[in-house]
């Protein structure tokens, strides 16, 4: 059973189906995609039936229902995606219950590792990697969580090895996401613990390493030379920093946004998918998607897990700062991403992380000594 569950996390946690589609062709994503969802449905027969996490049950019909109202696409990729949410989404519970948090560290590290393999040994004309993550985005978001679960290591040279490996890794990938939010939970665990400012030492390391020996690298030259102004002397490059921001594209989708509100336009309508928006790019922001294509209800839904992971996750900071950190992670991804039902590994870490902050609370709740 051991081998079913490791197997299933390395095509999750590794994003086996999207990588073996974008390098392998059609035929071996199909192959890794029934893998996927055929050892997820035989996991989950095979083991005790957890409760299922109704939260993200709720999230799914809400979407998927209302979405479908105004949807006017093919019928049969419609279904085809929802059932696929629902079987991941109630089968994942089984294999989060039975995962720790070092299982899940050492195989996203791993994920770390190719994108810096991929900038070393596979470098392309773009200069921007993503190793088993395809896009470099996705691949800086991994990252970030591989970097939270190195807080509980005890051996602080280890520790601090891995978040030097994975630092590197992460400004392969050119993110400005990545660099921020690598400043944030690095915060966060100071605030939880003032001996985990350590780990300023390996981010810093890090930078000073890549900017040393940066021709090595065949990086894209415009985000590089920006990324190399922040901490040099020359005058900040704000410009570039900032051009093709979030916010820029989030501001194209503002009047079809509030165009209908309550229901909104259908399913997949700001994916950038539809010739009727006439909008190339995606929304890139899970909050606006959830708004614009099934409307206030799902978009709700999706505040109220989210602020209940992170509030939830403060709880216990002092003892398990990866959890707020890795809230925040999610949070930062959904605000710059739009595929939410179908990125499995966001959906994993999610019922992972909702799993562990909710049963660890019943049980100190049930440990308070009631006085009668």
């Amino acid at each position: 059973m051991k081998l079913l569950k490791y197997f299933l996390l390395a095509l999750i946690l590794l994003n086996m189906t999207s990588f073996s589609l974008t390098v392998l062709g059609s035929g071996a994503g199909s192959l890794f995609s029934a893998l996927l969802f055929g050892c997820t449905i035989l996991y989950y027969f095979l083991n005790t039936k957890p409760k299922p996490q109704n939260i993200f049950i709720v999230l799914g019909l809400s979407y998927f229902l209302i979405s479908g109202l105004n949807y006017s696409g093919p019928i049969r990729e419609f279904f085809v995606d929802a059932i696929k949410y629902f079987i991941f989404i109630i089968g994942a519970v089984s294999i989060a219950k039975d995962t720790d948090r070092e299982e899940i560290g050492w195989i996203i590290f791993i994920g770390a590792m190719s994108v810096l393999i991929n900038a070393v040994v596979f470098s392309n004309a773009y200069g921007r990697y993503g190793g088993f993550y395809i896009n470099p985005n996705r691949a800086g978001g991994a990252c970030l969580l591989a970097f939270s679960l190195t807080f509980y290591l005890q051996k602080t040279y280890l520790k601090l090895f891995l978040q030097l490996l994975i630092v590197i890794a992460g400004i392969m990938t050119l993110s400005r996401t990545f660099i921020l939010m690598l400043l944030v939970i690095n915060l966060i665990a100071i605030f939880a613990n003032k001996k985990n400012s350590i780990s300023l030492v390996a981010g810093s390391i890090a930078i000073v390493l890549v900017l040393t020996v940066s021709s090595l690298f065949n990086l894209n030259t415009v985000r590089f030379s920006a990324f190399k102004s922040i901490f040099g002397s020359q005058e900040i490059e704000t410009k570039t920093i900032t051009r093709g921001s979030r916010n820029e594209t989030w501001a194209l989708y503002t009047d079809i946004i509030l165009s209908n509100p309550v229901t909104g336009i259908g399913y997949n309508g700001l994916h950038g998918k539809q010739a009727s928006v006439n909008i190339k790019s995606g929304v890139h922001n899970t909050f606006l998607m959830a708004i614009g294509e099934s409307g206030i209800i799902t978009f709700l839904l999706f505040i109220i897990l989210y602020l209940a992971l992170f509030f939830r996750s403060l709880k216990h900071i002092r003892t398990n700062p990866e959890y707020t950190c890795m809230a925040t992670i999610l949070i930062s991804f959904l605000l710059v991403s739009h595929n939410y039902f179908d990125n499995y590994l966001i959906l994993f870490i999610s019922i992972w992380l909702y799993n562990r902050v909710k049963n660890k609370t019943e049980f100190e709740i049930s440990q308070i000594p009631v006085n009668l």
